[in-house]
């Protein structure tokens, strides 16, 4: 979000209301459109297409509770309706209005930990709508679409999250706990779906049994940090006002408490995809040094963190894709599933 001289003082974890409640006179709301994204995403169940109808309504409170003039949504995500805005004041903003699940419970609490300092600051929020008001990054050009060579890219996404897990730890879910109930759910999908995957039967056990280690940490000990949950380089904008330095910023965590081998992944994997290279294992090899050196976490566990999370994926698209040429679209993903396996077992 975009930095400003004098910085909003920050309400406490989990509370809403930091100053910003100034109420607007009540006019008559203009429509809200909803991007298509969110239709077919959040919308796409029952319970969300509920949600969805109700959006407009959120948005509405939520401009009469912070005063915000908006543009139109980004027309992107789907399980949040997110549009740029300006407060009275000229501070611009995001207003985020998030579809009710597990992952995004914690959002505000962990920016609240962050404070601004490379995560995107938020100015407000209001639990029982799910509503965040967050200072805009400006001009918010995304780390995914910056034409730097891929090394440096993750130098910068690594430098964002060594400095997230520096974070005190917050009342956010165990890392351990997830594991456990992925382990438990991905071994049914495993047993439904084996058909599939028979080639590559061994690597796939090979990351459910690292899922269910990773669920005890006497088998898996590992430092507990602030975990972002979801840091890959579509979530690193860069902020660049004329007031302060230019930064790269952190959005939309999923945050979580645990082992930090378990962020790295989608960086590796997505600053941009190895796996188009010949030899994908040559150009991973060099990327696990650097995040060792960076992060300090074992090599050979961030491949095995890499190796679990790619299987219990695979698993989560075979169950959730039945349609047969999505689910051969999902298994692509198995060659990959081994370069991670070999690359672990070599550490």
């Amino acid at each position: 979000m975009q930095r400003s001289a004098t910085r909003a003082s920050p309400a406490e974890p989990g509370r809403a209301g930091t100053g910003l409640t100034t109420v607007a006179a009540v006019t008559k709301p203009a429509p809200v459109p909803i991007p298509e994204s969110l239709r077919t995403g959040a919308g796409s169940t029952p319970h969300g297409a509920a949600w969805v109808q109700r959006v407009p309504e959120l948005v509405a409170q939520a401009v009469q509770r912070w005063s915000v003039h908006l543009g139109e949504p980004y027309g992107v995500g789907t399980a949040s309706w997110t549009a740029p805005g300006t407060l009275p004041d000229g501070t611009p903003v995001v207003l985020k209005i998030t579809y009710p699940h597990a992952e995004a419970q914690y959002e505000a609490v962990a920016l609240r930990l962050w404070q601004g300092h490379r995560a995107v600051e938020l100015l407000d929020h209001h639990p029982e709508d799910w509503a965040l008001l967050m200072r805009r990054a400006m001009p918010g050009t995304l780390l995914l679409n910056d034409p730097a060579p891929a090394a440096q890219r993750l130098h910068i996404a690594l430098d964002i999250l060594a400095n997230l897990h520096r974070a005190p730890l917050g009342p956010m879910p165990a890392l351990t706990a997830v594991a456990a109930d992925w382990a438990h759910v991905a071994a049914g999908r495993a047993n439904r779906w084996a058909h599939l995957y028979e080639p590559f039967r061994a690597e796939v056990q090979y990351g459910l049994d690292l899922l269910a280690a990773f669920a005890d940490t006497t088998v898996m000990p590992a430092p507990a940090v602030t975990l972002h949950g979801d840091l890959n380089p579509g979530n690193i904008l860069l902020d660049a006002p004329s007031t302060v330095p230019a930064q790269w910023l952190a959005i939309d965590p999923k945050p979580l408490i645990g082992d930090p081998g378990y962020d790295v992944w989608p960086l590796l994997a997505q600053i941009d995809n190895p796996f188009a290279y010949p030899d994908p294992a040559a150009v991973l090899a060099p990327r696990v040094d650097q995040a060792h050196q960076m992060l300090g976490v074992p090599r050979r566990r961030i491949c095995e963190w890499a190796c679990a999370r790619a299987v219990e994926a695979l698993l989560w698209r075979l169950e959730t894709w039945t349609d047969p040429q999505r689910q051969q679209q999902a298994l692509g993903d198995l060659p990959q599933i081994r370069v991670w396996a070999t690359l672990a077992q070599q550490y």
